[in-house]
């Protein structure tokens, strides 16, 4: 009874011992999780902040960008406008004879061949500026996105930081119960001897010891159960700020495709503008040929109002869209530099994701290793209880 008592003891006191000491090196390990979280989370609030300001500056450009094709669409209308009041001049003069056929046919033939292009012009400004909208409304779903995120993640950077201070507070706990557990396998070696030796005294000792290590194992097994709730929590909300990062991630990616799309239009718009807009200012040179007009109706004197105005329309739609053209490229990059930094952000979260849910499985081993040592010390009070009670 005594050899199996005291055998069963031994295996008890090692097992309790062992189990403190992978309690304490889950411990450990939770902390580093922890820290290698806060690493990531640190990185990607950092490149989020960077991330944001890339978002707005082309926000506002876009904003820009669509104020200056909406002035560019105006001014082509008017320019439609004009070009049929010019025709309708030519006409009268022509059948007054004010200006030979040749001027008057040389002038219509350059108005229709502004004609066509012009046409094509107000097709691809009406998809650009449609496009304009879109960007417009996606930039600001981005931007109120990443303000959540960030409040997510500052959010996420308390919950963490709070994790690691559990870790650290649980590293102090299983430290004293792995010493209490290193002391029951050195003290229980011995106890053979002791029952020899009827030493009631030090047996009642170990027993308090014991009756002592399963009523701390109590407490951390309920400490344990809490922090895996709380680490379970801080393993949810990261999971839901994964795929909210995702969410950017995808809305970026589309933004960019409807960039890029607009970026072909304006390509476009812009080879009909250099070649075929700027190709109608060599009308200028009939104005002095009318100017110089014996007598000038007031049909010559509207024909060159109308041409003159037509020419600088022409000139600030160039302007323009050389502007707009630049700006595009310009926001080309920064849509390129923001793809490349959400994805990059992406596998901040995936580390994020990954060493939280490592932090909540380490919590786990805790909340099984106490509940097995409150057996084990339960065992080891009632089997010296036994023990003393046959000395």
């Amino acid at each position: 009874m005594e050899q199996k008592s005291i055998e069963i003891l031994r295996k008890t006191a090692e097992d309790f011992g062992a189990i403190a000491r992978k309690v304490n090196e889950s411990s450990k390990m939770r902390k580093n999780h922890s820290e290698e979280a806060i690493k990531y989370i640190n990185l990607s609030m950092e490149l989020g902040n960077e991330l944001s300001k890339d978002i707005d500056s082309v926000a506002q450009s876009n904003n820009d960008l669509r104020n200056q094709d909406t002035i560019v669409n105006n001014t082509c209308i008017v320019l439609k406008s004009n070009l049929t009041h010019q025709k309708q001049l030519l006409e009268t003069l022509k059948h007054k004879k004010v200006i030979t056929p040749e001027i008057a046919d040389g002038h219509l033939k350059r108005i229709k061949d502004l004609e066509g292009p012009l046409s094509q012009a107000l097709e691809h400004i009406a998809d650009i500026i449609a496009s304009d909208n879109e960007l417009v409304l996606l930039d600001n779903v981005l931007i109120l996105k990443k303000k959540k995120q960030k409040e997510q993640l500052n959010k996420l950077k308390k919950l963490t930081d709070m994790a690691l201070d559990d870790a650290e507070k649980a590293i102090q706990g299983s430290s004293s119960n792995l010493e209490r557990g290193m002391t029951f396998v050195d003290k229980f070696r011995h106890v053979a001897q002791l029952v020899a030796d009827k030493n009631k005294k030090e047996l009642e000792s170990m027993m308090q010891n014991a009756n002592r290590g399963w009523n701390i194992a109590v407490e951390v097994n309920n400490s344990s159960k809490s922090q895996f709730e709380f680490a379970e929590t801080v393993n949810n909300f990261t999971e839901q700020l994964h795929q909210e990062s995702i969410a950017i991630q995808d809305l970026v990616v589309k933004k960019h495709h409807v960039f890029e799309q607009n970026l072909q239009t304006i390509t476009v718009l812009t080879v009909l503008i250099s070649l075929k807009f700027m190709k109608f200012l060599s009308v200028e040179e009939i104005i002095g040929t009318l100017e110089e007009l014996d007598s000038k109706s007031i049909e010559v004197e509207d024909l060159i109002t109308y041409i003159t105005i037509a020419c600088t329309d022409i000139r600030n739609i160039a302007a323009l869209n050389y502007d707009m053209t630049d700006t595009s490229h310009l926001n080309n990059e920064i849509e390129d530099k923001s793809v490349k930094s959400t994805k990059k952000e992406i596998d901040y979260f995936n580390s994020i994701k990954r060493e939280v849910a490592s932090m909540t499985e380490a919590t786990r081993f805790p909340i099984e290793g106490s509940e097995k040592n409150i057996e084990n010390g339960k065992k080891l009070e009632s089997t010296l209880k036994e023990l003393i009670a046959l000395i």
